[in-house]
């Protein structure tokens, strides 16, 4: 990607090639939502700054309930429907799809994140219901896994306070017998943008 537009772009570690593909269906997304209205699930990845995505969200739940933000986190709930089968969007919150896995992968079949497959390196998410929850701790069983936008682990604070790489611990479910140590020593991370 030239160095000029990287100034203005999205966060990507992408080929010229691939970074325009990317764009055409950011642009795609954005189409259809302003033609069609709100979808029932979003692609966080299209998001120049998904963490103003998610503020949003949580904005839009305190408002209708009446919540003081600064008590507001995500509760999160693993769907086992494709993106494309969800056809009504939730009360509150937001369900996204279009996140990998990296370093390890979930198994739908048993809800759980598991070891990657040898030779595997990205594996995708299933769609996530973040759903808006006042005064909410980790619950038990599950790994903090961060979310960046690139494969890059690593960003500046922006004028916000936020990293311009880093988004949003999500909780993935382990089993029962795990620590999270194990996942965090492994280094498991969930990206927006796969490097080709």
């Amino acid at each position: 990607l030239p160095s000029i537009w990287e100034q203005v772009s999205f966060a990507s570690l992408k080929s010229l090639g691939s970074w325009v593909a990317d764009l055409i269906f950011r642009v795609k997304f954005m189409r259809a939502w302003l033609l069609k209205g709100q979808p029932a699930a979003f692609p966080l990845p299209v998001f120049f700054f998904p963490q103003g995505f998610m503020t949003a969200s949580l904005q839009t739940f305190a408002r209708k309930h009446m919540e003081a933000i600064d008590g507001l986190s995500f509760e999160f709930e693993i769907l086992t429907s494709p993106p494309e089968e969800i056809v009504e969007s939730p009360e509150d919150g937001v369900i996204v799809f279009g996140l990998y896995l990296e370093g390890a992968r979930f198994d739908q079949s048993i809800q759980r994140i598991v070891e990657s497959r040898p030779g595997k390196m990205y594996d995708l998410l299933p769609a996530i219901h973040f759903k808006p929850a006042n005064n909410h701790k980790q619950a038990p069983n599950t790994y903090a896994c961060p979310v960046y936008k690139t494969a890059v682990r690593k960003g500046v604070l922006s004028t916000t306070g936020m990293s311009t790489n880093y988004v949003v611990p999500i909780e993935l479910p382990i089993h029962e017998d795990e620590t999270e140590q194990k996942w965090i020593l492994a280094g498991v991370a969930a990206l927006c943008n796969l490097t080709d």
